[in-house]
């Protein structure tokens, strides 16, 4: 259960008190995690969640009006969010999104691509890249840099802004840091939701918030080391492109916009991710939602939620 305080509820709306006070955490996590996110029990897990979320996605493109279109790019799944109208400034834009869930669940349908196809008023491209354990690193990140090569191709990259959230801004960050060795352009505006950016277990917010968030730490980490990471032992959880806040960047990042709140396990990395881009000279800001979770973003009717994603409107689109 996440507990939340008369004084942490007097500094949030009460949608946001209900959303937490109604989560609840496996019993002992720390030690039953390994168990619950082994390779062999992960498949019914993303089920049963895909099941629950799919219901609510379906709600979500009957609240926008959205059209979706199965296709590929690259020889990769992708699908094609398309709004009822899109917005006068973006019928020649699109948005690349890849979806979070781990690194172990979750589809391009995902709420996130929807809601922001909805509210945006923009295409979005919504990758379909293969899932751990079924593979592993860094299988799903190529296939995510095949389809941005190609949409490069096809599109004005001023044109093109790009979003993932948790692990799916992980899989954008080094699909981008691949784009910039190998010389492709950039899109014109980043959006990171709650990102990944260190693997090791370092910052202060995976111990501070790790029972405070809407799921455990130890569960999200078993998740990553048992399913998605690779099998040699020797493997370093720096390398630049499975844990991108060890990677270098310059001034020619694209302009990026990092979103968290004070319960997320992945705040330590937004902040980290936030300073190393700004003292690498790129344009930079971050947003942080005070008692939000991992995620919360996407919490369509939350004010809070309602509130940053106007805010990350306002930094994608407002002066292009």
């Amino acid at each position: 259960m996440v507990n939340v305080n008369t004084g942490q509820k007097a500094a949030m709306s009460s949608q946001a008190a209900a959303y937490l006070e109604n989560i609840r955490h496996p019993p002992f996590p720390s030690l039953l995690s390994p168990f619950i996110a082994s390779p062999s029990r992960i498949l019914n897990i993303r089920q049963t969640i895909g099941q629950k979320l799919a219901a609510l996605e379906e709600q979500h493109i009957k609240r926008y009006n959205l059209t979706i279109t199965e296709t590929t790019v690259a020889d990769i799944p992708v699908i094609v969010i398309e709004p009822h109208v899109i917005a006068p400034d973006n019928e020649s834009k699109i948005l690349i999104n890849i979806f979070g869930g781990g690194f172990v669940m979750g589809t391009p349908r995902e709420r996130a691509a929807l809601i922001m196809a909805g509210e945006c008023g923009i295409r979005v491209y919504s990758i379909g890249y293969s899932l751990s354990p079924e593979v592993r690193y860094p299988i799903a990140r190529n296939e995510c840099f095949e389809v941005y090569r190609k949409l490069v191709e096809i599109h004005e990259p001023a044109n093109i802004y790009a979003m993932g959230s948790s692990s799916g801004a992980t899989l954008m960050i080094t699909t981008l840091l691949l784009a910039h060795k190998d010389k492709l352009p950039m899109p014109a505006r980043l959006f990171l939701c709650t990102p990944a950016v260190d693997f090791t277990g370092a910052g202060d917010s995976m111990v501070s918030n790790a029972d405070r968030d809407i799921m455990p730490v130890a569960l999200l980490s078993a998740m990553v080391r048992q399913n998605y990471s690779p099998t040699d032992s020797k493997f370093d959880f720096k390398n630049p492109l499975f844990s991108p806040l060890f990677a270098s960047y310059d001034a020619a990042w694209p302009p990026t916009v990092i979103t968290s709140g004070t319960r997320d396990i992945s705040l330590s990395s937004s902040v980290r991710f936030y300073w190393k881009l700004r003292e690498a000279g790129a344009k930079i800001e971050l947003l942080v939602g005070e008692g939000m979770w991992h995620g919360f973003n996407w919490e369509v009717d939350i004010p809070e939620a309602i509130a940053l994603r106007a805010a990350v409107r306002e930094f994608l689109f407002s002066d292009n």
